[in-house]
């Protein structure tokens, strides 16, 4: 079983590969996450799921907040791993209220050192912290 902190980190990959293959025309929730979690749909928490879900039921809501937030930038300029977890961060905070505000910022300056260059956890951080 994971823990809530490793449910997270996957929530982002598979927001991650859904929007990368999105661009490409090719979108299956259900097969994105079996193929990040290396498990049958039905064996993925419910929390994951509906992380996930909500996310992407949302997602144009969520550019939205998040263009309207950004300055001399546009949404199309975000590196795609960035994205990811800027829609994980606010779907989860949103529509599930299962962290609060510092956690979630958290976890995704976390993510953003992790998978991102450098200095990138700074715009993340600043970011959630306007929208939040």
């Amino acid at each position: 079983m994971l823990s809530r902190n490793q449910e997270q980190e996957k929530i982002m990959l598979s927001v991650y590969q859904y929007l990368f293959y999105q661009r490409m025309n090719s979108e299956d929730i259900v097969t994105e996450l079996e193929n990040v979690f290396d498990i049958p749909y039905d064996e993925i928490s419910v929390f994951v799921r509906e992380v996930v879900v909500k996310t992407f039921l949302h997602q144009d809501e969520i550019d939205s907040i998040i263009s309207q937030n950004l300055v001399k930038w546009t949404i199309d300029r975000i590196n795609l791993v960035a994205h990811a977890i800027l829609l994980f961060a606010i779907g989860e905070y949103t529509y599930t209220k299962e962290c609060n505000k510092a956690e979630i910022i958290n976890i995704a300056v976390n993510l953003a050192k992790k998978y991102l260059d450098d200095n990138d956890y700074k715009f993340i951080n600043a970011l959630l912290d306007k929208v939040l």
